[in-house]
């Protein structure tokens, strides 16, 4: 996908969550009778609108489309009649500004099971559970798992997918709690030992490969795509070759394969290949890419998938409309606790903050979701919305929990904490936030690099 439609995507996933974001300030405001001055989609010099209903608040298209705001009547921001004070914002009762605050992530929250709902209810497709590759000598082996089987729940947690095993498995660890499967096997239920939650690498995307299970792609060894101008292309590896050895050692699994060549960067290897019939030998010298987990090889080359393995093990999923509210809300609560463990966990250091991803890879993330169809999309903004729901309600001045911090000082001494102190802290809220953005920045880069 080329630069420009992936800045439309990264534009219309943004203005979709903050939108929707700023709409819940808005309602809250009009259900306390707060009068709304503005409510802008994007920032900066307004580009068209409109001023309508009793109070002529003006809804209007801004130039800067990465967010957007509500303007509320407020003394503090210029001289306000006395007929209307009242509506001011500032003289609203403490828990009716703790409303207004507190309802934007609401409404992200809210935005999140509505865009889970329309996946679950729509129906949508995913990979069965089943294990086609298992790592030699890895934590998968050692807990008895084995190829072929289907993994039927993760803590008591039924899975219908590959994404949910992955998803409860992440949810579990993130808790502190061991994780156990329960597998299908030759028709039989069986028990596998349990895995502590300490082996569990959130550093790496991949938490199955992480652990020694791969998917029915891995069983492949022919070659089904080569890069331009990488080390397989130079190396004249063409689609259609199917991998027989490297440096005279057998690979009888993509994943065996990919293994040696990560551990192999700028080095030359042997590689028998399967042309035609005929058994050739490359060169090749991988080169070096900074992965998750430190420099490693790369070739440039994906594995040939046979459609007829991906429709065997495509599952099609629908629930009704009761399952798919109930299962919503579920999938909010777990991605919620998922996030804000994840959170605690770069507070307490067990964490990279190289995980953080800022617009470039928000960007990219948004871009590939759009691609990989309309559930993948609107999963990723049920995510993203959870995300700016849980931020806004940290506790720094100049996001809503900073807001929320003085309303509860305000509640425990009995009187509002003075603007000058105010103005003192959200300076410093900026300063963090800014710091935040430019270091999210610098990972985007770094990924790109």
């Amino acid at each position: 996908m080329d630069i420009i439609s992936t800045t439309f995507i990264f534009i219309l996933t943004v203005s979709i969550i903050v939108t929707f974001h700023e709409f819940g300030h808005y309602i809250a405001a009009k259900l306390c009778g707060v009068k709304v001055l503005e409510f802008s989609v994007g920032f900066g010099k307004r580009l068209f609108g409109k001023k309508f209903g009793k109070d002529k608040t003006d809804y209007k298209v801004s130039a800067l489309p990465l967010g957007g705001y509500v303007r509320m009547l407020d003394e503090r921001e210029g001289n306000v009649i006395d007929a209307e004070k009242e509506r001011a914002f500032n003289n609203q009762s403490l828990l009716k500004r703790t409303f207004i605050v507190f309802a934007g992530p609401l409404f992200n929250f809210i935005l999140a099971i509505f865009f889970y709902f329309l996946i679950f209810s729509g129906g949508y497709t995913g990979f069965k559970p089943e294990v086609g590759v298992i790592s030699s000598g890895s934590i998968a082996q050692e807990i008895g798992f084995e190829e072929g089987d289907r993994i039927n729940s993760v803590n008591l947690n039924e899975v219908r997918t590959w994404s949910e095993v992955t998803l409860q498995i992440m949810k579990v660890a993130s808790e502190k709690n061991d994780i156990y499967f329960e597998v299908k096997r030759n028709g039989k239920f069986i028990n596998l030992k349990k895995i502590s939650y300490e082996l569990i690498n959130f550093e790496n995307k991949n938490i199955l490969e992480n652990i020694g299970i791969y998917n029915f792609v891995s069983k492949s060894l022919e070659v089904g795509y080569v890069e331009d101008n990488s080390p397989a292309y130079k190396a004249g590896i063409s689609i259609g070759d199917k991998f027989l050895s490297i440096n005279g050692v057998e690979v009888i699994n993509w994943f065996e394969m990919v293994n040696i060549i990560k551990k192999s960067p700028n080095k030359e290897l042997k590689i028998s290949v399967l042309r035609n019939d005929n058994k050739e030998i490359l060169y090749v010298r991988p080169t070096i890419y900074n992965g998750e987990s430190g420099k490693i090889g790369r070739l440039g080359v994906r594995p040939f998938i046979d459609q007829n393995e991906v429709s065997k093990n495509k599952i099609q999923i629908k629930h009704s409309f009761y399952e798919s509210l109930k299962l919503s809300a579920v999938k909010t609560y777990d991605f919620t606790i998922l996030t804000i463990n994840f959170i605690s966990k770069l507070v307490m250091g067990e964490a990279s903050f190289k995980n953080i991803s800022g617009p470039v890879g928000i960007a990219g993330y948004a871009a590939d979701s759009f691609n990989n169809g309309y559930t993948s999309f609107l999963g990723l903004l049920a995510m993203l919305s959870i995300s700016i729901g849980i931020l806004n309600l940290l506790p720094i001045p100049m996001l809503d929990g900073g807001h929320l911090m003085y309303y509860l000082v305000e509640f425990i001494i009995r009187r509002p904490v003075p603007e000058s102190i105010q103005l003192i802290f959200q300076q410093l809220g900026m300063t963090f936030l800014i710091f935040l953005s430019f270091f999210a920045l610098y990972n985007d880069i770094l990924r790109i690099l």
